[in-house]
């Protein structure tokens, strides 16, 4: 089971931003929920709700490139127990993304990784395992052990705020305007206190925007496709995005974005998520 935990809304003062607390601690506890999780990641690049759940865009995803599954992938944890005989043929691995990727928890007890990194070094690595790495599947009481370190969050935030964001090298999926056009999820766009006062040729900020989003619909009408016409939308565009952190990643984030020198945006979303866990 996949499940929204809590959610702080407003983060920005606009009735828009927000930040959600996501429970994936169970995505490998099965197939079905691995399928869930999976897909519950990858519907909000392409916005359809008929995407949850379904087993032909997981296994879509599986194979969207060669050798390496889709990204979405990196959200189902799994905790490899050194004391467990096919958990110790994966760690025997001398290099492996597994262990790049991964990180000791629990007083260097197990190492917490993610489903995508073991299914490449499944593929890339052939005859190294006596079973095969997608029928491994973790324990309720090690479920319990992800929970404790792996935490995931669901942002509605502006484009620089996501740019300052993906600056850390965590687990990313975003909303892809490539595939979603604005006429059917419109853009949200986020303007602050000072912007809102700038006026350039007799125009606001919003006015600007709205020029742009006009600009923008005149070309999807006109053919063009919405990867060329996004190019158009300003900055201030919002979108969402969900992050999956490791401990020490999440440990990072705080020390960088609490920080006092931290733009007040980003410094909103690490208050939130602090917020969140407790």
């Amino acid at each position: 089971m996949i499940e929204l935990m809590n959610k702080i809304e407003n983060i920005f003062g606009d009735d828009i931003a927000f930040v959600e607390q996501w429970d994936f601690s169970k995505a490998n506890l099965n197939e079905e929920n691995r399928i869930l999780a999976i897909t519950q990641v990858a519907s909000i690049c392409y916005q359809s709700p008929k995407a949850l759940g379904s087993e032909s865009l997981y296994n879509r995803l599986m194979a969207e490139s060669m050798g390496l599954p889709s990204s979405s992938f990196e959200f189902v944890p799994m905790l490899l127990d050194p004391k467990n005989p096919q958990h110790q043929e994966v760690l025997a691995l001398e290099y492996s993304n597994a262990k790049k990727f991964g990180e000791m928890v629990e007083n260097n007890q197990y190492l917490l990784t993610n489903y995508r990194a073991l299914v490449y070094d499944y593929e890339n690595n052939p005859g190294a395992y006596s079973f095969d790495i997608r029928t491994l599947y973790n324990t309720q009481e090690e479920c319990e052990i992800i929970k404790k370190h792996f935490k995931v969050f669901l942002y509605k935030i502006d484009l620089p705020t996501r740019s300052q964001m993906v600056r850390h090298r965590i687990n990313w999926q975003e909303l892809s305007r490539r595939y979603v056009s604005g006429k059917r999820v419109p853009f949200d766009f986020y303007i602050s206190e000072k912007m809102k006062e700038i006026k350039a040729n007799n125009k606001t900020t919003q006015e600007l925007i709205d020029m742009c989003v006009e600009h923008y619909y005149t070309a999807l009408d006109a053919g063009v496709k919405p990867q060329e016409a996004r190019r158009i939308i300003p900055q201030a565009a919002y979108s969402q995005i969900w992050g999956g952190f490791m401990p020490t990643q999440l440990e990072n984030y705080f020390k960088l974005r609490l920080d006092s020198h931290a733009q007040w945006e980003i410094r909103k979303t690490a208050e939130a998520m602090k917020e969140l866990i407790g």
